[in-house]
């Protein structure tokens, strides 16, 4: 038994590009979402009104670094307020590790009703 010609290409049925890697690679352009050492990136319309407004440019920065110093505030407001409750377990801890005197256990240990 024989095989039927092929009579279609893959491009035709699956609407897929086939060929040269390199070559649809060109003819795709660039993609904006490969990284900032692209040489002919398109550049977002934001991209190009801070180009052409310096002094939003500058306020961004501005804006960038005010966001920067309060995230590091609030981090290390946070990491004191964990140490202060670790210093506070540690002191909840020692407490209970302390042996009791003899006294101590009897007034914890017994009831009231049966002392007399």
């Amino acid at each position: 038994m024989t095989r039927k010609k092929k009579t279609r290409s893959l491009s035709r049925i699956h609407k897929v590009k086939t060929g040269n890697i390199k070559k649809l690679k060109r003819e795709a352009g660039t993609d904006r979402q490969t990284g900032k050492r692209v040489k002919n990136k398109v550049k977002s319309a934001y991209e190009k009104f801070l180009e052409a407004n310096p002094e939003a440019k500058e306020k961004l920065k501005q804006d960038q670094a005010k966001a920067e110093a309060a995230a590091k505030r609030k981090e290390k407001a946070s990491a004191e307020k964990a140490e202060q409750a670790a210093q506070a377990e540690k002191g909840k801890s020692r407490d209970r590790d302390r042996p009791d005197d003899i006294f101590e256990q009897f007034e914890r240990n017994s009831k009231q009703d049966d002392m007399y």
